[in-house]
């Protein structure tokens, strides 16, 4: 669709909110998304990366795919020639209502290639909320697909891109898409523009996605940098490597997830099994046949999780559980653990992340309020990972290098609902 728009332990030192220039210490301060995808492809071509949920053609009509470090990096050139085609521009952002299927790492990754930042939002939102994500991000593009079992986001695509002034286009994948979305199959190398991919560093904004505040939605922002430090701090508690791969279960909405199911994966070669839409049935086959795997998991489905829940002795041999808990404060309360062990990864509403191996069994959690980042040589000397100061205004409550920047209604920078 073309709208006819116009163009844990304490840190030492000082915690100051990151800048946009801040790069990580050397060797990782090389790293980037679209670089650890290459140099994956490149080590490993042929070994499988991503994987659908095996029933995903019950959900989207479309058969589940497969993709090797070499074709998911082959795909995203071409993802990335298709948007400059479409009219994407470098320093642009493109909102992504996909689910959890591999072509939400593609697009993720294809924006990168292109110079644009991805904006991810869950699709299961309202419209309203959904429109105002749009709004808060200024995006120029849509990416979506035309549905998720009985939610029909490519309807709610075409709506959010008919009041949003600035956004230009909407592209979908599949064929059996609302009038009007540009369908990204089907194309050849003669239907694209020649592209350069874009340079990327470790300063550049990576990432956006949303969380609300009272009553409103705000945009937050990451860079590069952040992101690879999160996902690295993230292997503290989930050991990847190419024997043990993860299956996750969450659904995309949250930059966690991101670095989780993706960035994390790639630095260590592990292999990703996407489990789509929860289903019980689908998810013990996917543990059938993966299982060594980690499991990451929402937390309140980890905590109900039993020995058996997905067949007697299926989770005897996994590598590991990580939950995701969302909460405001290091020391706030959370769901208490379930019967299972499991480390958990604690989300502050989009505004930062800390990780401890062990879930508190009252679900109270004692998380120190200066965080230093579980690698020693990641951040730079005397650099806090996040830092949490609860009698400061809201807007001040986190700091430090991995805090993320939250971009509020009043200082939305551009476009308002038609």
């Amino acid at each position: 669709m073309t709208t006819g728009k116009s163009p844990q332990a304490g840190a030492k030192g000082k915690s100051v909110r990151a800048s946009a220039n801040e790069t990580l210490l050397e060797p990782w301060d090389q790293l980037t998304l679209d670089y650890l995808a290459r140099k994956s492809a490149s080590a490993h071509p042929a070994r499988p990366f991503l994987r659908d949920c095996p029933m995903r053609e019950t959900w989207n009509g479309t058969e589940p795919r497969t993709l090797t470090s070499a074709s998911f990096v082959k795909s995203a050139e071409f993802l990335a020639a298709q948007l400059c085609t479409l009219g994407i521009a470098q320093g642009e952002r493109v909102l992504i209502l996909l689910p959890n299927c591999v072509e939400l790492p593609l697009a993720v990754l294809a924006c990168h290639m292109a110079g644009a930042t991805p904006a991810i939002a869950p699709v299961d939102e309202r419209i309203d909320m959904l429109r105002a994500a749009a709004e808060r991000a200024n995006a120029s593009m849509i990416l979506t697909m035309n549905r998720v079992g009985d939610v029909m986001i490519g309807d709610k695509a075409r709506q959010i891109a008919a009041k949003v002034m600035h956004v230009r286009a909407v592209a979908g994948f599949g064929f059996d898409l609302p009038d009007g979305i540009v369908s990204l199959e089907g194309w050849s190398e003669e239907d694209i523009m020649p592209m350069v991919p874009a340079e990327r560093h470790q300063g550049m904004e990576a990432l956006v996605t949303f969380t609300r505040e009272k009553g409103s939605v705000n945009a937050v922002i990451r860079s590069e940098a952040q992101l690879v430090a999160e996902a690295l701090a993230l292997s503290s508690v989930m050991r990847l490597d190419g024997r043990r791969g993860l299956i996750s279960l969450m659904q995309p909405g949250a930059a966690i997830s991101l670095a989780a199911s993706l960035v994390l994966p790639l630095h260590a070669g592990a292999s990703v099994r996407l489990a789509g839409p929860y289903d019980t049935a689908t998810l013990a086959r996917i543990v059938a046949e993966e299982p060594t795997a980690f499991l990451y998991a929402p937390d309140h489905f980890v905590a109900q999780l039993r020995g058996d829940s997905l067949g007697a002795g299926a989770l005897g041999n996994h590598a590991g559980i990580l939950a995701l808990a969302r909460t405001i404060a290091p020391d706030a309360t959370i769901l208490a653990a379930g019967p299972l062990p499991a480390s958990l990864v604690v989300d502050f509403d989009e505004a930062g992340m800390m990780t401890t191996l062990k879930w508190p069994a009252d679900g109270k959690l004692t998380l120190p309020h200066l965080y230093a980042h579980p690698m020693d040589s990641v951040l730079p000397e005397n650099r806090a990972m996040l830092e949490w100061h609860a009698q400061a205004p809201e807007e001040a409550r986190w700091t430090g290098f991995c805090a993320a920047k939250i971009i509020r209604r009043s200082k939305t920078e551009a476009g308002r609902a038609a």
